[in-house]
Parts: structure tokens; sequence; C-alpha cells
């Protein structure tokens, strides 16, 4: 028998890491974490106040992982991905974040690099945070009818991920704000 002869990596170079086999994107089985807001003052928004249309607005969304819809509710900490769609249930609106499924390149890869100088005429990384704004006027002023504060509660219902997405904590975000428009 021939001895097969081993294969040497050059002096100070690693052998690349085995490839990791990706399939189709599929729906999870198990559902995300929901987060939920303390009170937030919603004194703004009385029946004496003249706004006209509301958003809650969200910034610094992190769409890294998987694609799911944001599913908001008012003082309904205990909603879920089951829970109906409606007024009566605390239901506000929804969003769409696209996710990018997880991070399929090499380590570094995925790391947000800001703008290193005003001369930097680069197109900014593609995963910088994201925001989203949600009509939320009807529930809004039904709530401020009744309430002083809200809770708000945001569902994540994931639609795709692959097996480098976190589905558990998919929803990230830096910081959520009401908009309001006066006619």
């Amino acid at each position: 028998m021939a001895k097969k002869s081993r294969q040497r990596h050059p002096v100070g170079k690693t052998r690349a890491p085995d490839k990791v086999k990706i399939t189709s994107p599929v729906r999870p089985t198990t559902p995300a974490h929901s987060y939920t807001s303390k009170p937030v003052s919603i004194a703004f928004a009385g029946p004496d106040h003249r706004f006209t249309s509301a958003d809650l607005e969200i910034l610094g969304i992190d769409h890294s992982q998987a694609s799911y819809e944001g599913r908001v509710f008012f003082n309904n900490p205990k909603a879920d991905a089951s829970t109906p769609k409606t007024l009566a249930q605390g239901y506000a609106g929804s969003f769409y974040i696209f996710g990018h499924g997880g991070c399929f390149g090499d380590v570094g890869h995925c790391e947000i690099n800001e703008r290193l100088d005003a001369y930097d005429l680069r197109d900014p990384h593609p995963l910088r945070p994201t925001l989203a704004r949600v009509p939320v006027t009807a529930a809004l002023k039904q709530f401020a009818k009744s309430n002083a504060e809200i809770s708000i509660t945001i569902v994540p219902v994931v639609s795709a991920a692959t097996e480098l997405s976190d589905t558990k904590n998919v929803f990230r975000f830096q910081q959520m704000r009401f908009l309001t428009y006066n006619a």
C-alpha cells in the first residue's frame, strides 16, 4: 500500500475553517422574545390636544439577523404572536424588517466601521442600524382617552431565518419615541 502524503500548510498560515452548509431560510418553530417598555407618558395625546396623526418611531434597529414583523401593542405586555391584531387587544400597528440572516463572511466581515473622516467617500456599511415608523394615530387617540401612561410591547414574529440567525433575540433597538403632526 502506498503511503499518503500529508498536506502541509506554509509556516505562519493556518488552515481555513470548515465551510458551514447553509440551507434555505425557514420559519422558526419557537417564538422570539418580546420587548415591553416601562410606562410612558402620553399626556401630549389627550383629547384636548389637536394632533392629526401620530407615529411611533423606533431608531437604531439591528437588522443583521432574521426577517420579522414587529407587532406593536399598547398596554398588553402579555401579547404574543397569537394575539389578535385588534384595537381591543391593544394592537397599534406593525413594521417589517428584512433581515440579513446572520453573518456569512469571515471574522470581522459584519463589524460596522464608521467613516474615518469627512473625505471618506465609501458607501455606509450595509448593516448600519435602521429605523421604522409605525402609524399609531387611532390607537394612541383611543388609549389617551382613559390613560395618562401606556406600556409599549413589540412582538417580533420571525418569518424566515437561517442557521446563522439569532431567532430568540431578534428585536434590538436603541431608542423609541412618538412623533405627532398638526394640521
